[in-house]
């Protein structure tokens, strides 16, 4: 008989809350040179459950947690000016949901169904670095956590990997296919141990990569056609919304003379008419050039209003991928808890001097990724 388990709870002795005011007496004053020779430690994972398992469920996910443990362990195992706190999580997921429009007493009610259900879970450790105390003779600990270095690896999500983009209820019902939203792909940096490596945004300090299994991806790209389509559909209903306001105003708007008033309303109507003409340009060129099954891949973001830019470029060059996940994707015959996707990321922290105390300078170097990958439906 299947067993609910609702396991929400934090070892706090785990928990930066519990240690982050803790200090480290020392014989001389602290200084820099002090803190890189203080030798840290690793501290027991934190477990943070939510979701519905059985009891084996549970054990198998927990142990594939513990050897990714073990492997970011084993890169690192003697942090220097560093505690290394770890963490797991799980949760009940959806993979492919589409979005159910319903029209409510104002606006859109959404609700996702018809997703897949898998089991979410991750593992995440943080170096939350030394700094010296305001009082002589004594090291801090756990201070500075929030923006260390840090590694995540998230199975079963691409939610952190591609984005859903909500502007208002119009986007949302119109950025669909098949009923699931258009998401984008993070931005392509380089290869990285023969993968592809993404960040979220340049210069954030992230890298990223996207482990599947071979011969099929988790996404369906979107084509040009989809996208530019959907785009001038939805910015037709959003100024058709605008300039219905602009004509009918309330509140402080009514404040406005009227001459203003008209004004606005003829720049909305310009600035729509540019828009949907540089849309339906873009259209008009792809369907010329044969291109438009091609992926879209786009150069300012989804439903960019620009029109100082091209609408697609390459990944090469920075462009994001849109994509819908892929509901054939998911084996549904595995059990919810087998990894069948995986993302590892990593935030870079560039300010240790010593790069064999830098936790991300060993990790880009060392971490087992052919491993990681080898636990894809296993």
């Amino acid at each position: 008989m299947k067993k609910q388990i609702f396991l929400f709870f934090l070892l706090l002795f785990n928990c930066p809350f519990a240690w982050s005011q803790k200090f480290i007496k020392t014989s001389t004053p602290s200084d820099k040179a002090l803190l890189l020779k203080t030798p840290g430690e690793w501290l027991k994972p934190g477990l943070i459950y939510y979701t519905t398992v059985t009891k084996l469920q549970l054990q198998e996910i927990e142990k594939r947690l513990n050897t990714i443990h073990q492997w970011a362990l084993n890169v690192y195992p003697s942090p220097m000016a560093f505690d290394a706190v770890s963490s797991y999580f799980t949760s009940d997921e959806n993979f492919a949901s589409q979005i159910k429009i319903q029209n409510a007493q104002v606006g859109f009610r959404n609700s996702y169904i018809n997703g897949i259900p898998t089991i979410l879970y991750s593992y995440q450790v943080k170096f939350c670095d030394y700094i010296c105390a305001p009082t002589p003779n004594e090291i801090a600990r756990g201070r500075g956590c929030e923006m260390g270095p840090n590694i995540n690896v998230v199975i079963n999500r691409l939610e952190r990997f591609s984005w859903e983009f909500r502007v208002d209820d119009d986007y949302v019902d119109v950025m669909r296919i098949d009923g699931r939203p258009i998401r984008m792909m993070p931005i392509l940096i380089e290869k990285w141990k023969g993968y592809d490596a993404y960040t979220p945004q340049s210069g954030s300090g992230i890298k990223m990569v996207l482990l599947h299994r071979e011969g099929i991806l988790p996404y369906i790209p979107v084509t040009r056609r989809q996208y530019l389509e959907r785009s001038i559909e939805y910015f037709q209903r959003f100024f058709a919304n605008t300039l219905k306001a602009a004509e009918n105003p309330e509140g402080l708007n009514l404040l406005m003379d009227k001459k203003e008033r008209d004004e606005q309303i003829k720049k909305q109507q310009k600035f729509r008419d540019d828009i949907l003409k540089y849309y339906q340009d873009e259209l008009d060129a792809t369907t010329k050039a044969g291109l438009l099954e091609t992926p879209a891949i786009v150069s300012d973001g989804i439903g960019s209003m620009s029109v100082s830019s091209p609408v697609f470029t390459t990944q090469e060059k920075g462009g994001r991928l849109l994509v819908t996940e892929n509901p054939a994707y998911i084996k549904k015959e595995l059990p919810k808890y087998i990894p069948q996707i995986i993302v590892y990321s990593m935030a870079i922290e560039e300010e240790v001097p010593d790069p064999t105390r830098n936790p991300y300078y060993l990790y880009d170097q060392d971490f087992p990724i052919l491993s990681l990958q080898a636990m894809i439906d296993k």
